[in-house]
């Protein structure tokens, strides 16, 4: 399966290749489905802010619209730290002697 950014790491570790490489064919799908799920939902609710006619409607599709943004958000910045954290392994384990 294709990783969303890139390749999946090397480390010294060959346990540790095997779990980063289990974890990134685990994650991957999960996050394509909730980013097109998460557009999808901003998309419609735009709509329905776009459509409502009563000031209660434009408020509650306001609410859910911040909702979304906010959740997107959360989702790419999660990604990033997964990543970040998923290529720099080596580091981190070389430094702080877990591998050791």
């Amino acid at each position: 399966m294709r990783h969303l950014l890139a390749a999946a790491p090397t480390t010294n570790y060959p346990w540790l290749n095997t779990l980063i490489q289990a974890v990134l064919n685990f994650v991957n799908p999960i996050l394509i489905i909730a980013s097109v799920a998460g557009i999808i939902y901003a998309i419609w609710v735009g709509i329905k802010f776009v459509k409502a006619d009563e000031k209660q409607e434009r408020e509650e599709a306001k609410s859910k619209l911040i909702m979304v943004i906010v959740g997107i958000v959360v989702v790419i910045l999660l990604i990033a730290l997964f990543y970040f954290l998923a290529f720099n392994i080596q580091t981190i384990m070389d430094t702080t002697q877990i591998g050791a």
